[in-house]
């Protein structure tokens, strides 16, 4: 736990207010938004206001900060940017999250509500595990990554960098998602999801764009 800590959320949409309310849970002090979306401007989400775009943040003082962007790409984008200019990007793990001893979360990695994150899992930089989300033992999850809520990786599972599962989907024993492939909502994949392909259904079948 951070306890005290000064920390800024990058997003200022719905999803910043399960952000927020697990960082601040976790210890931290949540101070202001940041939102490229002009419409965003001086919105506020639990009471912390946003107070301009991400470039602002990217030019300010050195600061802590965490995504709140569900967009695998964005935050891919962003993060190498923040870095350089010497934002520190940390790891938010809601309280009632399971998350065993021997897991490793990574910097800028987002665990939520009711999720439970098994032994031996590795959780990649800037990935989100999402409310009541499963990840078996020995998984990993790569960069970037996301599992939306609901979902299941089962044990030895791997996604690979960039891989998005919908809510309700599940990965199989020892299954592989390829880097940046999606699969769809209440999906279940029980071996392998081409890279850079969205695969639905149960089983779960690659479909053209």
């Amino acid at each position: 736990m951070s306890t005290g800590k000064e920390m800024v959320v990058l997003g200022a949409s719905g999803f910043a207010a399960e952000v927020i309310e697990a960082a601040e849970l976790a210890g931290w002090i949540v101070t202001r938004l940041y939102d490229d979306d002009a419409a965003a401007r001086n919105r506020e989400v639990m009471g912390r206001k946003c107070v301009g775009p991400i470039s602002d943040f990217e030019r300010s003082a050195k600061a802590a900060y965490i995504f709140a962007i569900g967009h695998n790409e964005v935050r891919q984008r962003l993060a190498p940017r923040l870095s350089a200019a010497g934002h520190e990007a940390v790891a938010v793990v809601h309280p009632s999250a399971a998350v065993s001893r021997t897991a490793v979360i990574s910097a800028g990695a987002y665990v939520a509500a009711g999720a439970f994150v098994g032994p031996q899992v590795r959780v990649g930089r800037h990935a989100i595990v999402n409310a009541g989300a499963s990840i078996g033992h020995d998984a990993v999850l790569g960069d970037w990554t996301q599992v939306c809520p609901g979902a299941r990786v089962s044990g030895f599972a791997v996604l690979g960098e960039g891989a998005f599962m919908g809510s309700n989907a599940v990965l199989g024993p020892h299954g592989v998602m390829g880097e940046w492939s999606k699969l769809g909502a209440s999906s279940f994949a029980n071996r392998s999801v081409e890279a850079h392909s969205l695969a639905v259904g149960v089983p779960a079948k690659k479909i053209n764009l």
